[in-house]
Protein backbone atom coordinates (compact mmCIF):
# COMPACT_ATOMS: atom_id res chain seq x y z
CA UNK A 1 0.00 0.00 0.00
CA UNK A 2 2.75 2.63 1.03
CA UNK A 3 4.53 1.90 -2.27
CA UNK A 4 1.20 2.08 -4.15
CA UNK A 5 1.05 5.70 -2.41
CA UNK A 6 4.66 6.62 -3.27
CA UNK A 7 4.22 5.65 -7.05
CA UNK A 8 1.24 7.89 -7.26
CA UNK A 9 2.77 10.37 -5.82
CA UNK A 10 5.43 9.98 -8.14
CA UNK A 11 3.15 10.00 -10.97
CA UNK A 12 1.48 13.08 -10.29
CA UNK A 13 4.35 14.94 -9.74
CA UNK A 14 5.88 13.98 -13.13
CA UNK A 15 2.07 14.92 -14.70
CA UNK A 16 2.02 18.10 -13.53
CA UNK A 17 5.58 19.06 -14.03
CA UNK A 18 5.09 18.13 -17.86
CA UNK A 19 2.10 19.94 -18.07
CA UNK A 20 3.31 22.84 -16.31
CA UNK A 21 6.75 23.02 -18.87
CA UNK A 22 4.31 22.24 -21.93
CA UNK A 23 2.13 24.98 -21.39
CA UNK A 24 4.96 27.82 -20.54
CA UNK A 25 6.87 26.50 -23.69
CA UNK A 26 3.72 26.51 -26.32
CA UNK A 27 3.34 29.21 -28.74
CA UNK A 28 0.20 29.72 -27.96
CA UNK A 29 1.08 30.75 -24.26
CA UNK A 30 0.01 34.19 -23.77
CA UNK A 31 2.12 37.18 -24.31
CA UNK A 32 2.04 38.86 -20.52
CA UNK A 33 3.88 41.12 -18.34
CA UNK A 34 4.12 44.02 -16.46
CA UNK A 35 5.36 47.90 -17.76
CA UNK A 36 6.52 50.32 -15.00
CA UNK A 37 4.98 53.55 -15.62
CA UNK A 38 5.44 56.99 -13.79
CA UNK A 39 1.98 56.93 -12.60
CA UNK A 40 2.44 53.28 -11.55
CA UNK A 41 2.33 49.48 -12.87
CA UNK A 42 0.54 48.19 -15.97
CA UNK A 43 -0.32 44.22 -16.39
CA UNK A 44 -0.98 42.86 -19.13
CA UNK A 45 -2.21 39.30 -20.51
CA UNK A 46 -2.57 39.31 -24.39
CA UNK A 47 -3.93 35.80 -25.70
CA UNK A 48 -2.63 33.73 -28.49
CA UNK A 49 -5.48 31.69 -29.87
CA UNK A 50 -9.41 32.80 -29.36
CA UNK A 51 -12.31 30.15 -29.43
CA UNK A 52 -14.41 32.39 -27.90
CA UNK A 53 -18.19 33.88 -29.24
CA UNK A 54 -18.30 37.22 -31.00
CA UNK A 55 -15.62 39.87 -30.56
CA UNK A 56 -12.16 39.52 -28.70
CA UNK A 57 -11.79 41.80 -25.96
CA UNK A 58 -8.24 43.17 -25.21
CA UNK A 59 -7.42 44.06 -21.49
CA UNK A 60 -4.88 46.33 -19.49
CA UNK A 61 -5.00 46.60 -15.84
CA UNK A 62 -3.20 49.24 -13.81
CA UNK A 63 -2.50 50.22 -10.39
CA UNK A 64 -4.05 54.14 -10.47
CA UNK A 65 -6.71 55.53 -12.29
CA UNK A 66 -6.54 57.53 -15.67
CA UNK A 67 -4.39 55.12 -17.58
CA UNK A 68 -5.17 55.59 -21.51
CA UNK A 69 -4.99 53.80 -24.78
CA UNK A 70 -5.38 52.87 -28.08
CA UNK A 71 -5.53 49.46 -29.54
CA UNK A 72 -4.27 48.77 -32.78
CA UNK A 73 -5.08 45.62 -35.03
CA UNK A 74 -4.66 44.58 -37.97
CA UNK A 75 -5.33 41.49 -40.59
CA UNK A 76 -1.83 39.79 -40.93
CA UNK A 77 -2.18 40.27 -45.04
CA UNK A 78 -2.61 43.84 -43.89
CA UNK A 79 -0.48 46.60 -43.53
CA UNK A 80 -3.36 48.99 -42.47
CA UNK A 81 -3.51 49.32 -38.67
CA UNK A 82 -6.58 49.53 -37.05
CA UNK A 83 -7.14 52.04 -34.28
CA UNK A 84 -9.55 51.94 -31.62
CA UNK A 85 -9.75 54.04 -28.11
CA UNK A 86 -9.18 51.77 -25.03
CA UNK A 87 -12.29 52.40 -22.40
CA UNK A 88 -12.31 52.34 -18.56
CA UNK A 89 -13.51 48.98 -17.45
CA UNK A 90 -12.98 48.31 -14.12
CA UNK A 91 -9.66 48.69 -13.27
CA UNK A 92 -8.81 47.96 -16.47
CA UNK A 93 -9.11 49.60 -19.94
CA UNK A 94 -10.13 47.44 -22.92
CA UNK A 95 -11.00 47.61 -26.43
CA UNK A 96 -12.27 44.57 -28.63
CA UNK A 97 -10.92 43.23 -31.91
CA UNK A 98 -14.34 41.92 -34.25
CA UNK A 99 -15.15 38.52 -34.76
CA UNK A 100 -13.52 36.83 -37.21
CA UNK A 101 -13.87 33.46 -39.09
CA UNK A 102 -12.03 30.67 -38.16
CA UNK A 103 -8.42 30.09 -38.71
CA UNK A 104 -8.14 33.82 -39.47
CA UNK A 105 -5.10 35.56 -37.77
CA UNK A 106 -4.55 38.87 -36.90
CA UNK A 107 -1.43 40.94 -35.23
CA UNK A 108 -2.38 43.59 -32.32
CA UNK A 109 -0.50 45.81 -29.58
CA UNK A 110 -1.64 48.66 -27.18
CA UNK A 111 -0.19 51.82 -27.11
CA UNK A 112 -0.75 53.42 -23.67
CA UNK A 113 -0.10 57.20 -22.69
CA UNK A 114 0.89 58.37 -19.11
CA UNK A 115 2.32 61.66 -18.14
CA UNK A 116 2.65 62.77 -22.19
CA UNK A 117 4.92 59.70 -22.85
CA UNK A 118 3.53 56.21 -24.83
CA UNK A 119 4.59 53.09 -24.30
CA UNK A 120 3.61 50.40 -26.79
CA UNK A 121 2.83 46.96 -24.66
CA UNK A 122 3.81 44.81 -25.44
CA UNK A 123 7.48 46.39 -26.67
CA UNK A 124 8.74 43.81 -28.55
CA UNK A 125 5.99 43.78 -31.23
CA UNK A 126 2.78 43.03 -31.88
CA UNK A 127 0.75 39.81 -30.67
CA UNK A 128 -0.33 37.14 -33.34
CA UNK A 129 -4.03 36.28 -32.65
CA UNK A 130 -5.23 32.86 -34.33
CA UNK A 131 -9.65 32.91 -34.42
CA UNK A 132 -10.95 29.37 -34.08
CA UNK A 133 -14.52 28.45 -33.86
CA UNK A 134 -16.14 28.69 -30.52
CA UNK A 135 -15.82 25.16 -28.30
CA UNK A 136 -17.99 24.75 -25.56
CA UNK A 137 -16.54 25.21 -22.21
CA UNK A 138 -17.46 21.28 -20.92
CA UNK A 139 -15.86 20.18 -24.07
CA UNK A 140 -12.70 21.89 -23.13
CA UNK A 141 -12.88 20.05 -19.67
CA UNK A 142 -13.26 16.73 -20.93
CA UNK A 143 -10.59 17.52 -23.55
CA UNK A 144 -7.80 18.17 -21.29
CA UNK A 145 -9.48 15.41 -18.81
CA UNK A 146 -9.06 12.70 -20.59
CA UNK A 147 -5.51 14.31 -21.44
CA UNK A 148 -4.29 14.28 -18.24
CA UNK A 149 -5.71 11.02 -17.20
CA UNK A 150 -3.62 9.58 -20.28
CA UNK A 151 -0.53 11.17 -18.91
CA UNK A 152 -1.12 10.08 -15.74
CA UNK A 153 -2.16 6.82 -16.32
CA UNK A 154 0.88 6.59 -18.95
CA UNK A 155 3.59 7.68 -16.53
CA UNK A 156 2.08 5.29 -13.75
CA UNK A 157 2.48 2.31 -15.39
CA UNK A 158 5.80 3.14 -16.32
CA UNK A 159 6.17 3.68 -12.48
CA UNK A 160 4.05 0.07 -11.89
CA UNK A 161 7.54 -1.79 -12.79
CA UNK A 162 9.04 -1.08 -9.83
CA UNK A 163 6.56 -2.63 -7.34
CA UNK A 164 7.29 -6.05 -6.21
CA UNK A 165 4.04 -7.62 -7.82
CA UNK A 166 3.44 -5.10 -10.86
CA UNK A 167 0.19 -4.87 -12.33
CA UNK A 168 1.01 -3.18 -15.65
CA UNK A 169 -1.70 -4.61 -17.74
CA UNK A 170 -4.44 -3.22 -15.94
CA UNK A 171 -2.77 0.48 -16.16
CA UNK A 172 -1.79 -0.08 -19.79
CA UNK A 173 -5.55 -1.00 -20.32
CA UNK A 174 -6.73 1.87 -18.72
CA UNK A 175 -4.12 4.09 -20.30
CA UNK A 176 -5.40 3.03 -23.62
CA UNK A 177 -9.11 3.77 -22.56
CA UNK A 178 -8.11 7.12 -22.03
CA UNK A 179 -6.20 8.11 -24.98
CA UNK A 180 -9.22 6.39 -26.73
CA UNK A 181 -11.42 9.09 -25.57
CA UNK A 182 -9.25 11.94 -25.80
CA UNK A 183 -8.02 10.72 -29.58
CA UNK A 184 -11.24 9.65 -31.32
CA UNK A 185 -13.96 11.88 -29.25
CA UNK A 186 -12.87 14.97 -27.49
CA UNK A 187 -10.07 15.72 -29.40
CA UNK A 188 -12.13 15.22 -33.00
CA UNK A 189 -15.13 17.33 -31.88
CA UNK A 190 -12.87 19.85 -30.32
CA UNK A 191 -10.84 20.07 -34.02
CA UNK A 192 -14.34 19.86 -35.53
CA UNK A 193 -15.31 23.16 -33.89
CA UNK A 194 -12.24 24.91 -34.05
CA UNK A 195 -12.21 24.66 -37.50
CA UNK A 196 -15.81 25.58 -38.03
CA UNK A 197 -16.86 22.26 -39.36
CA UNK A 198 -18.93 21.69 -36.41
CA UNK A 199 -21.26 24.49 -35.78
CA UNK A 200 -20.21 26.32 -38.31
CA UNK A 201 -20.59 25.82 -42.73
CA UNK A 202 -17.08 24.73 -43.62
CA UNK A 203 -16.88 21.55 -45.20
CA UNK A 204 -13.68 19.37 -45.02
CA UNK A 205 -12.17 15.82 -45.52
CA UNK A 206 -12.38 13.93 -42.15
CA UNK A 207 -8.19 13.75 -41.21
CA UNK A 208 -8.33 17.22 -40.65
CA UNK A 209 -10.52 16.24 -37.50
CA UNK A 210 -7.24 14.68 -36.34
CA UNK A 211 -4.16 16.10 -34.72
CA UNK A 212 -0.63 14.26 -35.25
CA UNK A 213 -0.10 14.52 -31.15
CA UNK A 214 -3.32 12.75 -30.27
CA UNK A 215 -3.18 10.53 -32.76
CA UNK A 216 0.80 9.43 -31.76
CA UNK A 217 -0.27 8.87 -28.13
CA UNK A 218 -2.93 6.60 -29.21
CA UNK A 219 -1.34 4.72 -31.69
CA UNK A 220 1.56 4.38 -29.04
CA UNK A 221 -0.45 2.66 -26.53
CA UNK A 222 -1.94 0.42 -29.21
CA UNK A 223 1.62 -0.71 -29.65
CA UNK A 224 2.39 -0.94 -25.81
CA UNK A 225 -1.07 -3.04 -24.97
CA UNK A 226 0.57 -5.38 -27.46
CA UNK A 227 3.74 -5.55 -26.71
CA UNK A 228 3.44 -6.04 -22.68
CA UNK A 229 0.04 -8.92 -23.12
CA UNK A 230 2.65 -11.12 -26.22
CA UNK A 231 6.21 -10.83 -24.42
CA UNK A 232 7.76 -11.46 -21.39
CA UNK A 233 9.57 -7.81 -20.99
CA UNK A 234 6.27 -6.02 -19.38
CA UNK A 235 8.37 -4.01 -17.33
CA UNK A 236 10.42 -2.90 -20.09
CA UNK A 237 7.86 -1.71 -22.59
CA UNK A 238 5.67 -0.76 -20.23
CA UNK A 239 8.88 2.40 -19.23
CA UNK A 240 9.67 2.31 -22.80
CA UNK A 241 6.38 4.10 -23.37
CA UNK A 242 5.68 6.14 -20.58
CA UNK A 243 8.86 7.62 -21.28
CA UNK A 244 7.64 8.54 -24.92
CA UNK A 245 4.10 9.87 -23.64
CA UNK A 246 6.12 12.09 -21.74
CA UNK A 247 8.34 13.39 -24.60
CA UNK A 248 5.03 12.99 -27.07
CA UNK A 249 3.29 15.42 -24.94
CA UNK A 250 6.14 18.28 -24.42
CA UNK A 251 7.17 18.28 -28.23
CA UNK A 252 3.63 18.04 -29.21
CA UNK A 253 0.84 20.75 -29.17
CA UNK A 254 -2.28 20.13 -27.33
Amino acid sequence: MKQSIILWIAALIISFSAGYIQSTLSPDYPANGTVSMDSGDVSYSFEKVYRGKGDFKVWVVSDFTGLKGILEWKNVDSSNWNKVDMQPSGEAIAARIPAHPPLSRVEYRALLSDNGRIYPVPNNGAVRLQFLGHVPSQLMMFYYITLFAGLLLGVRAGLEGFKDKPRIKLYTIFTLISFFSFTLIFSTVKKGCELGIIGGTKVAPINELFSSGPVLLFTLWIAALILIFNTQKQKLWALSASALTVIIFLAGKF
